[in-house]
């Protein structure tokens, strides 16, 4: 059996033993013959349960019957639930939207920042999110006119159950100075936040050199220390995310998808382990909550016109199935460029540079966010939970 079913059962059951209230009770206002106690006593501690087993046996009968699981709840509470609110950077800047059916429920007005050359998305900004949909980490990059120097800053949003902005702190982490930030990723407590910076090539000719590589920080953010692992390949590494043991991060670096255990030994990612490798760059990671497994989206998939995002192992390598598909048509090359889990694992938020932001629950997807609603092309938007 595996995880997703025994869920669904438990579910079942805890649906199947709400349906017994106090108030359906008959008073105990006359008393009872020991033979007649002793029945209803029988039947009120049975009643919870056989409510609870005919839900299940019903769940069976419907996977038996379709092949599948059955429909999705979308009530709050149910499997379809996951992170109220996103957060997304586009041409119209920051907003908080709803994580069911995308709408704006408020504009975020960030404070100014020195005039400059921004990369990335409009503004420059790079999202991440704790995966609960209440608290989100935003780094934007600024390059100086003048001296041509990037500075990155931190922020942390949090909103309210109302969907509105609840607090704008900046300088959550000290600025980087010299090369702009090129990926963070936040950790479900907020407690350690992972950023990137790109490799580059110094030099010309026979002085033509790596200087340094790519570089990957992680910022314990109660005691405000820091620790760096270095690569000498120039590239970058991107795609950052946490596993919920808040120590294992997965990301891209060159073609290869790898993992990364930030408490063992070591100051280079040679330490770290390669899960797949010759991965068409730039693509969408994402590591599961329980560390066991990593999404890829893939550009290239099973067949032409089709790209996918598979499941793999962490472990071998090994992949495990297709999680979702799209079909693609016409010159520009489709790839992902945005997959997330949400803090609990059931839930994940997908873009392409041709697919509409949306989100997928266990077989079903809702698209949230379609280029002429958000007055932004697919691949000028980034989006976090």
């Amino acid at each position: 059996m595996t995880e997703r079913i025994e869920q669904q059962l438990r579910d079942a059951f805890a649906a199947g033993a709400e349906l017994v209230r106090v108030e359906t009770l008959r008073p105990a206002d006359s008393a009872l013959r020991p033979e007649t106690r002793l029945r209803r006593r029988k039947s009120l501690v049975l009643a919870p349960v056989m409510a609870a087993m005919a839900v299940v046996v019903a769940s069976f009968a419907a996977m038996a019957v379709f092949g599948a699981s059955p429909p999705v709840s979308t009530q709050e509470g149910g499997l379809a639930s996951g992170p109220r609110y996103l957060l997304t950077a586009g041409k119209d800047g920051l907003a908080i939207h709803d994580a069911h059916n995308g709408k704006i429920t408020d504009r975020v007005t960030m404070p100014s920042t020195p005039k400059g050359i921004t990369r990335g998305v409009p503004g420059g900004y790079l999202l991440t999110g704790t995966g609960r949909g209440t608290t989100f980490y935003v780094a934007q990059s600024v390059k100086s006119h003048t001296t041509m120097v990037s500075t990155t800053w931190f922020y942390r949003l949090r909103v309210d159950d109302r969907g509105k902005v609840a607090e704008v702190t900046r300088d959550v982490i000290a600025p980087v100075i010299g090369d702009a930030v090129s990926s963070i990723a936040i950790t479900d407590d907020g407690t350690r936040l992972a950023y990137s910076l790109d490799g580059k090539v110094c030099g010309a000719g026979k002085t033509l050199r790596f200087c340094p590589g790519a570089r990957l920080v992680v910022v314990d953010l109660p005691g405000r220390t820091t620790r760096s692992w270095t690569t000498n390949a120039f590239g970058n590494i991107w795609s950052l995310s946490w596993a919920a043991d808040r120590r294992t991060l997965g990301f891209a670096v060159t073609s290869e998808v790898r993992v990364l255990d930030t408490a063992s030994a070591g100051e280079t990612l040679k330490n770290s382990h390669t899960v797949v490798r010759d991965v068409d760059a730039p693509t969408g990671v994402a590591i599961s909550p329980d560390g066991h497994m990593i999404l890829i989206g893939t550009p290239n998939g099973e067949r032409s016109g089709r790209y996918s995002i598979g499941e793999y192992s962490v472990t071998d390598g090994r992949k495990i199935r297709t999680v979702f598909s799209a079909d693609h048509s016409g010159s520009t090359g489709a790839l992902w460029t945005l997959i997330r889990y949400d803090a609990t694992g059931q839930h994940l938020l997908i873009k392409g540079n041709v697919h509409p932001l949306s989100r997928l629950d266990g077989d079903r997807t809702t698209v949230l966010i379609r280029a002429d609603s958000s007055n932004a092309s697919p691949e000028e938007m980034l989006a976090a939970w």
